[in-house]
């Protein structure tokens, strides 16, 4: 998850660096004496939790753009926490008021910042909850999940689908079926090990959850395969569901350059839940014959 953020990392460093040598530069030194070691204390704890908060947002969120105001409202805290203990170590002309001025903004508007990043995380979670919620209800009875991505599996797939088909003959409502495939994945695991391979399969089990809709049932189909059952949706509302998750797959390949994911969607028309999973493979088959990197066969 680092390596997807590394240009965040890149930016802090040096901007906490340029307010220490501003401030170096506009005033000086306190003598030790001078120092007020209580609110260095209650500064300094503040400062790290700040900081802790930063590094959980890095180490734990994909890359998006809930993870980005995350990200910066918890920046601008930190800048302004650090400018803020730099006063009990740096003393300014009376004259000056520049690290005033930078040190006092960034707090409200980090924390509107921070607050928006919150609501949208807490969307995220209430859809993911929502996935679980429904899962626990069925699994009382079935015990059917994905040890690694804790997603339902194949079993439990045909069963849905063949449910699903029935409500789709009797009562005319549409279905489709999404799947993706991770390509060269077999290699990647050559290469890197399965520790890594597991590590990718996780990230993007909970990617896709947290994109899908509620209603939407995720399922591991194979090793390297992810199907997702669309119901009450027909063949365009597939392919806009479809594009929505190309574009946050794409973020996900920072971490493994060499992966490419192929994605089809299909309305079902077929009588089975075997035959319309085979005509769904039949159409992923073509569209990796395409060697198109994070192709979406829209079809």
């Amino acid at each position: 998850m680092w390596r997807q953020h590394l240009y965040k990392i890149l930016l802090t460093v040096p901007l906490l660096s340029a307010g220490l040598l501003l401030a170096l530069t506009l005033g000086v030194l306190k003598h030790p004496a001078e120092f007020d070691w209580l609110d260095i204390l209650g500064e300094g704890v503040v400062l790290l939790v700040a900081i802790l908060w930063l590094t959980l947002i890095i180490s734990s969120r994909p890359v998006g753009r809930v993870t980005e105001w995350l990200y910066y409202g918890s920046l601008l805290l930190v800048c302004s926490f650090f400018l803020d203990l730099l006063d009990e170590f740096i003393r300014y002309p009376e004259h000056i008021r520049t690290m005033s001025w930078l040190e006092s903004p960034p707090a409200p508007v980090g924390m509107l910042a921070l607050t928006y990043g919150l609501v949208g995380w807490h969307r995220e979670q209430r859809i993911i909850n929502r996935q679980l919620q429904g899962r626990e209800l069925f699994l009382r009875d079935h015990r059917l999940l994905d040890p690694l991505t804790q997603l339902y599996g194949v079993d439990y797939l045909y069963a849905v689908l063949a449910r699903d088909l029935e409500l789709h003959r009797s009562e005319q409502r549409p279905l489709s079926l999404l799947m993706l495939n991770i390509n060269k994945f077999a290699a990647f695991n050559r290469q890197h090990g399965m520790a890594a391979g597991d590590d990718y399969l996780v990230k993007l089990a909970e990617l896709c959850a947290s994109q899908l809709r509620a209603s939407d049932v995720l399922c591991r189909y194979a090793g390297d395969r992810f199907v997702a059952l669309l119901a009450n949706t027909n063949l365009q509302q597939a392919k806009i569901i479809a594009q929505h998750l190309q574009q946050h797959l794409v973020q996900l390949n920072s971490d493994a350059t060499e992966l490419t994911i192929s994605i089809v969607v299909n309305e079902v028309t077929q009588q089975t839940a075997s035959q319309a999973l085979q005509h769904t493979e039949e159409k992923l088959k073509a569209s990796k014959a395409q060697a198109a990197p994070w192709a979406v066969q829209l079809s």
